[in-house]
């Protein structure tokens, strides 16, 4: 009976030690709260489906022990047990161990993500959905470990598309860009998406600063789809046995997003190069201008033969790079061979708007046919620059220059792809502010707003289009308003410290 009793105490010492030591673990780790993996699901985000109006994609995170999920999914509707009707499909599941993660060009040792070990990805698309309505949808980690149930939208086939533009984020995203992307959805609750061009996070394979992205935007990432632009902060440079091995895309890209593979291009350029049409009115052509020289060939090609093909009314790119840099990139080749590449096809189409990010200051700038005396000119392509971060750089004449002309004096047009002659006015700057850029697309007319994040109305512009697709453009008064930077807003603190 002793003897039995002693084994039940030992057995029970033994457990509370385990709990004891694991709690230790626990409370040692360097990993914030809102950053590990657990048995529910996290980073919950929505992206449209290749028909934004039939569909979209969901996809979550949870620890290595959830090997299989589940979604749930039913139109919205006012009764207390909506859910008595849902549907429930099965989700894709893969992994990736954090430290040591696969690429093409071999196995990464991110050195960012020491003790993380093993996460696993769920992923689940809906489609055949009714355009234009409300669906709830809820996810599953472990058995019984569900999310909420999650409000989102299908895009309508026919009607005006408004969204979000933000450029990039990168740092101090928790702690600073929350405020822009919730002021955001505070102004358009009822955005089609959000547009991010690039450089979301400041190391890619980072998955705390992934862990601030996500909890920078909380529910509203899984309430408005997201559409993701890469940029050369979504890079990796692979790292093994000390040596690198190239840049390559981070892994953790297409393990939390699901977006569209277009098989006619290389392996390495799906996923971040792709489209979206919203109806007859508008199409989005996504360019993964951070990739190698090599690549810009194909994605010229790609974006050249689907911009023929569009028959929409209205067709914009977005890319993290813009062409128009400052003095300091303009030699450096493969910033040359990105515009070499990219811009005629550009300026052959008449692309509507461009959408780009990374120089850390807000800049617009139009590409004028002629010059009228009235507010209302002819235009062929508007330029925009933006960021909605807290990481600013001072904006320097010869950036100004070149966004006006397109090239310095003395340059040849075969360095600038064939532009260096164009007629381009910088119409709108401004720096040490981050903005978010609310578009709204009709049928003949193209509304921009740069907001501030308390809602202040920055810049904006409207763009009309006739029936011959002549497109015409008038500021708003707030394009003339005074210009914000560094020496009358807040003197300049460097960004090294956001956190």
């Amino acid at each position: 009976m002793l003897k039995r009793i002693f084994c039940a105490y030992l057995t029970l010492m033994l457990l509370m030690m385990c709990v004891l030591l694991r709690s230790a673990h626990a409370s040692d780790s360097p990993a914030a709260h809102w950053q590990k993996a657990s048995a529910w699901p996290d980073r919950i985000v929505v992206n449209p489906a290749e028909n934004p109006a039939t569909g979209f994609y969901v996809t979550w995170r949870t620890d290595d022990t959830v090997g299989t999920s589940i979604a749930q999914i039913t139109p919205a509707n006012d009764a207390a047990r909506f859910d008595s009707v849902a549907i429930t499909k099965r989700a894709k599941v893969e992994s990736l161990n954090l430290e040591s993660m696969p690429t093409p060009n071999g196995i990464h040792e991110s050195v960012e993500n020491g003790g993380l070990g093993k996460v696993h990805y769920h992923s689940v698309g809906f489609n055949d959905l009714a355009p234009n309505t409300q669906y709830a949808f809820r996810v599953q980690g472990a058995r019984g470990k569900w999310s909420e149930w999650i409000y989102t939208k299908t895009a309508p086939e026919q009607g005006d598309i408004e969204f979000v533009y933000f450029g990039d984020s990168q740092n101090g995203v928790r702690s600073h860009w929350s405020r822009t992307i919730r002021a955001a959805y505070k102004q358009v609750p009822e955005a089609n998406f959000f547009l991010h061009a690039g450089d979301l996070t400041n190391k890619g394979d980072s998955d705390y600063n992934w862990a601030e992205w996500f909890a920078a935007g909380s529910f509203i990432h899984a309430t408005i789809p997201v559409i993701p632009v890469r940029g050369n902060h979504e890079n990796v440079s692979v790292l093994r046995n000390g040596k690198k091995h190239g840049r390559v895309r981070t892994p953790i890209w297409s393990k939390q997003f699901s977006l569209p593979v277009d098989k006619s291009l290389p392996e390495h350029l799906r996923e971040s190069n792709y489209q979206y049409r919203f109806g007859d009115l508008l199409t989005i052509f996504v360019v993964d201008s951070a990739l190698t020289s090599e690549d810009f060939a194909a994605q010229a090609s790609w974006l050249d033969e689907g911009l023929s093909k569009s028959s929409t009314r209205w067709n914009m790119v977005s890319m993290h790079h813009p062409f128009f840099l400052p003095e300091k990139f303009l030699r450096v080749k493969r910033d040359i061979a990105r515009r070499k590449a990219l811009m005629p096809v550009i300026e052959k189409h008449d692309v509507d708007l461009v959408m780009t990010g990374h120089v850390h200051s807000y800049m617009r700038s139009v590409d004028y046919l002629e010059t009228t005396e009235d507010n209302n000119q002819p235009v062929k392509t508007v330029y925009t620059i933006s960021a909605s971060g807290a990481k600013f750089g001072a904006m320097n004449q010869g950036l100004k220059q070149l966004l006006t002309t397109g090239a310095k004096p003395g340059d040849k047009d075969g360095d600038f792809g064939g532009f260096a002659n164009s007629r381009r006015d910088l119409e709108r700057s401004g720096q040490n502010t981050p903005l978010f850029q609310v578009v709204r697309v009709a049928q003949d007319k193209l509304t921009f707003v740069a907001h501030t994040v308390s809602g202040a109305r920055y810049d904006s512009f409207i763009l009309s289009k006739d029936e011959q697709g002549k497109k015409y453009l008038q500021n708003q008064p707030e394009a003339y308003a005074e210009t914000r930077t560094f020496n009358n807003t807040l003197p300049y603190k460097d960004w090294y410290d956001l956190k």
